[in-house]
């Protein structure tokens, strides 16, 4: 049902919750509330039993605020994996959804130490999404954020880990197998008209 999480922090793979956005016709993932907090749960920020009592609480509204918070995560680092500013709009909306999952969030002590939710308001399922923005955004490393380089319109976000920082691809079983495939055409292509 969902994408192989390949953005390497939780606000990335958020973003790419929407599929192919420049092909011809992107696909949504977030059909319902219940879909949002069933991609919580697959992307590890809250549990399965969280997600059930989050899926009967959350509603339209709720999935529009969410999915509002996304396009602007979106917005944000496709500008920086680009190179360019962020828009300030979308940084704004960032900031306000960071604001809100702060006055609930508890810090809590681990290995190290980090916000935790409770309770079954609608909104966590997203506020971990947030806290991930704006500690990617505060903290970097904004210059290992990347766009996705394949030609046929994926153009996912993702946090280059490569040691020499060439990863192009969201993924190398996928957009990165069809660029060495379309490559590999244009060169047979090439040499028959030679």
């Amino acid at each position: 049902m969902f994408l192989e999480l390949f953005g390497g922090v939780a606000c990335l793979d958020f973003a790419n919750t929407m599929d192919g956005r420049a092909t011809a016709h992107p696909e949504e993932l977030l059909h319902s509330y219940a879909d949002l907090s069933a991609w919580s749960a697959y992307a590890g920020l809250i549990d399965a039993g969280t997600a059930a009592r989050l899926a009967a609480r959350g509603n339209e509204a709720d999935l529009r605020d969410a999915v509002a918070l996304r396009e602007a995560i979106f917005e944000v680092f496709a500008a920086i994996g680009r190179k360019r500013a962020a828009p300030a709009t979308a940084l704004g909306v960032v900031q306000a959804h960071y604001a809100q999952a702060m006055t609930v969030a508890q810090l809590v002590p681990g290995d190290e130490y980090e916000w935790r939710f409770t309770g079954d308001d609608p909104g966590r399922a997203s506020w971990p999404v947030a806290v991930s923005a704006v500690r990617l955004l505060a903290g970097g490393p904004l210059d290992r954020v990347k766009v996705c380089a394949a030609e046929a319109g994926c153009i996912g976000l993702f946090l280059d880990t490569s040691k020499n920082r060439s990863r192009r691809w969201c993924t190398m079983d996928g957009c990165g197998m069809d660029a060495k495939i379309q490559r590999q055409a244009s060169r047979r292509q090439a040499a028959r008209r030679t």
